[in-house]
């Protein structure tokens, strides 16, 4: 990006730099004619978006390079590195191409690496939810029913444990096999002889669903003269009221939080956590993060139907249920987040996140609106800008970004629009607006070794801990809550902002007058409990 600022001619750098917005027509004309003749912008467009030079692809020659040396981890007992290493191999193995069976099994025999692994260090549940992955992909995978089974044992679950190992042994080709998965059936029977009113126990995928207070106050938006648009209430709050709650519009995972959190949810990564199926960028903590960040729904092939229907009735249905997932209960809305961004190419890796969450905001327009109506799409996102009082460089560079990511959008969306000065000044625009209305978001990470928190930002009780505890919030991500930004900011707010998964909560903190404004600290907080 600095070799095209470089470039740029002086005089056209101060116009851009000294412009308002009624110029800004005029100045992305003149820098877009600009870069239309500097083969130097081509050049890193093509880099950026084209899918001949992708980055981030599936590619299975890596994937088998990873495997091999998570073979060697897993051989020298170095089992977290054996974990990293399959990690690292199901992000890069292909999956679903083409109905590729062998590409598939080859994704199959990862899970079922890396459950072997959670197995050995205990993350029994994580071995589960693997082994159910891999059948997923491969129904008829013996090793990965017999795997199952193991893990269900390890759990007490010791009528699924018997299911999957009598399946297992129906699908086992070799005699051998199945003299061992019988031993194994006599040893799990005689075990659940000696075991009365065993309780199973459901273990499912991680789930980032959050069942929490709805707000039950009607708030009403005004105008002053120095701040702008507020939210006032017409009543009085008391102390601790849920005023408000919020899905985000559109949100970006922090660059420096890709491999340890949930690129959907923003929650901690789990040691099981799920690739993308159709590049190598994002990771999830579950197959429902996936599928809502991505629309990708897994398909259980045709020919597998006849797998289903080979075994015993009772066999049937129960392998019938613990593969196919309830994908159709998920709600998945008409613009999944990651779906223009997942080609392999890099462009969303590399530039900055306010830019990346730029072009999310802007599928949900290409994929809906026609783009002759930018404007109008921009005016009713209703957010304030703050493009007047920019600096120079920041007006540059907003200008710059602008170009950049209209063209890969280009390229990923699938849908030609024309670039021209009014699409790319609207861009700017947006871009000026993701800085005022972005909110990032946090998680609660305690300093000290007592009371350290849960995914949503809990502190458990812990008996003989210290009443007090350091806690400091870790910044996770960023957000446009189009709501939630009229919220004001004050030094001595009455309000308070946390996340539960993606949802913005805003509850009061004291009593709150009627028709006063309802206001938060913008700037980092750090509470002692």
């Amino acid at each position: 990006m600095e070799t095209l600022k470089a470039a740029i001619p002086e005089n056209l750098k101060r116009a851009i730099g000294d412009s308002d917005v009624d110029d800004l027509r005029s100045t992305c004309s003149s820098l877009h004619r600009f870069f239309l003749h500097f083969h130097p912008f081509h050049q890193m467009i093509t880099e950026l978006a084209d899918p001949k030079y992708a980055l981030c692809a599936k590619n299975k020659d890596a994937a088998l390079k990873s495997r091999l040396l998570g073979n060697q981890c897993f051989s020298n007992a170095d089992y977290a590195k054996a974990l990293d290493c399959y990690t690292q191999a199901l992000r890069e193995a292909p999956l679903d191409t083409a109905s590729d069976m062998e590409s598939n099994l080859v994704v199959a025999t990862l899970y079922i690496n890396r459950a072997t692994v959670l197995h050995k260090m205990s993350l029994i549940v994580e071995c589960l939810r693997d082994c159910t992955r891999a059948l997923q992909i491969c129904p008829s995978y013996a090793k990965a029913w017999y795997r199952r089974g193991k893990a269900n044992a390890s759990l007490g679950n010791y009528k699924n444990a018997i299911c999957d190992l009598n399946v297992a042994k129906s699908v086992e080709p070799s005699m051998g096999g199945k003299r061992q998965i019988e031993g194994e059936l006599k040893i799990l029977l005689d075990q659940c002889k000696s075991t009365t009113a065993v309780e199973q126990i459901q273990h499912t995928e991680n789930n980032c669903n959050t069942v929490g207070e709805m707000p039950h106050i009607k708030l009403q938006r005004v105008s002053t003269p120095d701040k702008g648009r507020g939210i006032v209430s017409s009543c009085v709050i008391s102390p601790g009221f849920l005023v408000h709650a919020e899905e985000p519009y559109a949100m970006i995972i922090l660059k420096q939080c890709r491999e340890t959190h949930c690129h959907y949810c923003l929650n901690d990564l789990p040691a099981d956590r799920v690739p993308c199926i159709l590049c190598s960028i994002p990771l999830y903590c579950s197959h429902q993060c996936r599928i809502r960040a991505t629309g990708q729904m897994f398909k259980i092939y045709p020919e597998y139907n006849g797998f289903f229907k080979n075994l015993p009735s009772d066999l049937g249905e129960y392998a019938a249920e613990v593969i196919q997932c309830n994908d159709s209960e998920l709600e998945i809305g008409d613009i999944t987040e990651h779906k223009h961004e997942c080609q392999g190419v890099h462009w969303p890796m590399v530039l900055p996140s306010e830019i990346v969450l730029a072009g999310r905001i802007l599928a949900r327009f290409l994929l809906n609106i026609p783009p002759e109506d930018i404007i109008n799409f921009v005016e009713r996102l209703e957010l304030s800008h703050c493009y007047k009082q920019m600096s120079s460089e920041r007006k540059l560079d907003s200008h710059i970004y602008a170009i950049v990511l209209l063209y890969c959008l280009q390229h990923s969306c699938g849908i030609m629009f024309s670039i021209d000065e009014v699409f790319i000044s609207q861009v700017v625009i947006i871009i000026s607006q993701i800085k005022v209305n972005c909110m990032t978001v946090v998680r609660l990470k305690s300093i000290d070794a007592h009371g350290l928190s849960g995914r949503f930002g809990e502190f458990p009780f812990q008996s003989g801990a210290h009443s007090t505890s350091n806690v400091e919030q870790v910044r996770v991500g960023k957000a446009i809550y189009k709501a939630g930004s009229l919220f004001n900011h004050s030094c001595q707010p009455n309000i308070h902002a946390y996340f539960l998964s993606r949802t913005l909560y805003l509850r009061t903190t004291n009593v709150v007058a009627a028709e006063s404004q309802l206001e938060l600290s913008y700037g980092p907080q750090f509470v002692r409990l």
